[in-house]
């Protein structure tokens, strides 16, 4: 009995002095255990969504996995670069673009500008025909002409441009004139004109016999270097009956020749003055006595090289006739003049 009960004090006294060393021990703690135990709490409590924590799992297994992480910050600096690349792409492409176009419009300029010049010259040429005219077939006259610059050059050629005129039928062959009546030629600047073989004034007929049509010829050829506008004069013939002699019917024929041969030998640019004279009007007379009847006479000529003719009516009977040949040359001079 006493030793069980003595037994049962020793557990009690045991216990109570476990508890109270345990209850020691908690009291005896830093507050700093508690606080730390405490913040744990507040911060377990803070509620976080799995998906980030999943997400920055992956994350973190990712770089721990795949170290090079480099590439794509690579690839970002190349995009980084392609922007300033790609504006200086479009910088030069904008450049050649606007330099093409300002050389187009500056070659149409020029263009127009050599167009411009090509019909200042058509027109000066024209003018000086006039002044020609004005003057032709009134020895003595003369008038001075101002010819503008065009951007080429006035050639007068005294010794260019052969003339030779023959009369002919089935059984007679005569020379009538033989020789240079020159021309004028101005050489015009470059352009995209397509004016080759056009005729400002007369055509391309060498000879005419009727006075309705200009003596002029005043046309546009393809040079050696450049386009020409090209002035000179062709023949022209006309016939009439003048009564009879001996029985026998006059036919008067004449050919009319506008001659520069008599003119400076000139070569002239810019801005300039020309004298233009009628020096004189000469005449020269052949007569041809016809034994047999004959209805017609032909009047072949070569002028520089191309051919033409005219047929001329001649009247005659049995006895024959009676034909007087007259070559009037009006003789032009050009020379240059300071005014």
């Amino acid at each position: 009995m006493d030793s069980t009960s003595n037994y049962h004090s020793f557990v009690c006294s045991t216990q109570i002095h476990t508890n109270h060393l345990i209850f020691a021990q908690t009291n005896s703690l830093p507050e700093k255990v508690n606080m730390r135990r405490f913040s744990k709490k507040k911060r377990q409590k803070a509620s976080v969504p799995l998906s980030n924590c999943f997400s920055r799992g992956i994350d973190r297994a990712a770089s721990r996995m795949h170290p090079k992480k480099a590439p794509s910050r690579f690839w970002l600096s190349k995009t980084g670069m392609a922007i300033p690349v790609t504006f200086l792409i479009l910088l030069v492409s904008l450049s050649l673009v606007i330099s093409l176009t300002y050389s187009l419009a500056i070659s149409r300029i020029n263009s127009k500008s050599q167009l411009l010049k090509v019909s200042a010259a058509k027109q000066g040429m024209l003018y000086l025909e006039d002044s020609i005219a004005s003057v032709a077939w009134s020895p003595g006259s003369s008038q001075v002409y101002s010819f503008d610059d065009c951007g080429g050059k006035l050639k007068v050629e005294p010794e260019t441009k052969s003339l030779l005129i023959n009369l002919t039928d089935n059984s007679f062959y005569d020379i009538v004139f033989n020789g240079s009546v020159g021309k004028t030629v101005y050489e015009l600047p470059p352009s995209e004109s397509q004016d080759d073989n056009l005729f400002l004034k007369g055509e391309n007929r060498i000879v005419i016999n009727q006075s309705r049509f200009t003596m002029t010829q005043l046309y546009i050829s393809r040079g050696a270097e450049s386009p020409e506008i090209t002035l000179c004069y062709r023949p022209l013939v006309s016939s009439n009956v003048n009564g009879l002699s001996d029985g026998k019917p006059i036919n008067s024929l004449r050919i009319y020749v506008i001659s520069l041969d008599s003119s400076q030998s000139l070569t002239l640019q810019g801005n300039f003055y020309l004298e233009i004279s009628c020096l004189n009007v000469t005449s020269s007379l052949r007569s041809y006595n016809f034994s047999y009847q004959i209805s017609s006479l032909l009047v072949k000529v070569n002028f520089d090289g191309v051919n033409g003719e005219v047929s001329l009516p001649v009247s005659s009977n049995t006895e024959g006739a009676l034909v007087n040949v007259e070559i009037v040359t009006c003789n032009i001079r050009l020379r240059r003049v300071g005014v």
